[in-house]
This record gives C-alpha cells, structure tokens and sequence, in this order.
C-alpha cells in the first residue's frame, strides 16, 4: 500500500515568490512612509516659520486681498521655495498657495534675517489667472512695471 503524503500549507507551496515579492513590498511601503514623513516635516518647518506666519497674516488682513478671495482665507497645499538661516543670519524664498470662497492666489515672500529680525524686500499677492499684483507691505496694487 502506497503511503501519501501529509498536504503542503500556502507558505511551503509559495514561499518562492511570496519571499521577495512581501520583502519588496515591504520596502516600498518603507519608502513611501519616509517621504510623507520628509515632505511633512518640511511643510510644517515652513509653516512655523515667521515669514510664512507674518505673510499669511499679512494676506488674511488685507482688504484688497478679502475683496478677491473672499474670508475665511486658508492655505491650499504646500508652500514651495527654502528658507535657510545660519548662525542667526538668513533667507526667505517662498510661494505659499491660498484660496477663499470667491477665488485662490499665491503670496510671494522674500526677506531677509539678520539677528533675531527678518526684513522683507516684498510680500506679494497674485491671484491666479490674473495679472494683477499686490504689494503686502506697502497696501497697493503694483503697476506692470513694478513687478
């Protein structure tokens, strides 16, 4: 009489491809973890940071920029551009996206750090589609010229 075998299980049949293709996944979901987390944490550096604050303020309290985008006034997205300060001395680059009920727009920031104070050259609001340009810290519609 013949003698049979005790049934293979599901990981002693497909061991061979569940293997690598678990330990793959595994990486890639590793990968995708750490990048969320990096573009996280640089969107919440960038959010905390006084020139992102003092701009936002800036755009939230202005009513030329209320009459375009209507209130409340919020951030869309993620602010683009670098903010870099060494030894208490740095840089503001940035392009943060906003909208309100009526319409969006971007404010533009550049400024600079020089001890515990930034000065800005400008902060700018655009509204997408439009040519026109506000300048944030003078509260005045820059000309063509001006930009």
């Amino acid at each position: 009489m013949e003698q049979q075998l005790p049934e293979k299980n599901w990981w002693q049949r497909n061991w061979k491809w569940a293997l690598p293709t678990g330990g793959c996944l595994i990486v890639v979901i590793l990968i995708v973890v750490f990048v969320f987390s990096l573009v996280t944490g640089v969107s919440a550096l960038f959010k905390e940071s006084q020139p992102y604050q003092t701009a936002l303020t800036k755009a939230q309290e202005s009513e030329w920029v209320i009459d375009k985008l209507g209130e409340p006034i919020e951030t869309t997205g993620m602010a683009q551009g670098n903010i870099s300060i060494q030894n208490n001395e740095g840089t503001a680059d940035l392009k943060i996206p906003v909208k309100g009920p009526k319409d969006s727009g971007e404010i533009l920031v550049w400024g600079k750090k020089s001890g515990d104070s930034w000065t800005y050259t400008y902060i700018r609001f655009k509204v997408t589609g439009s040519e026109e340009v506000y300048d944030l810290i003078n509260n005045r519609l820059l000309l063509a010229e001006d930009n």
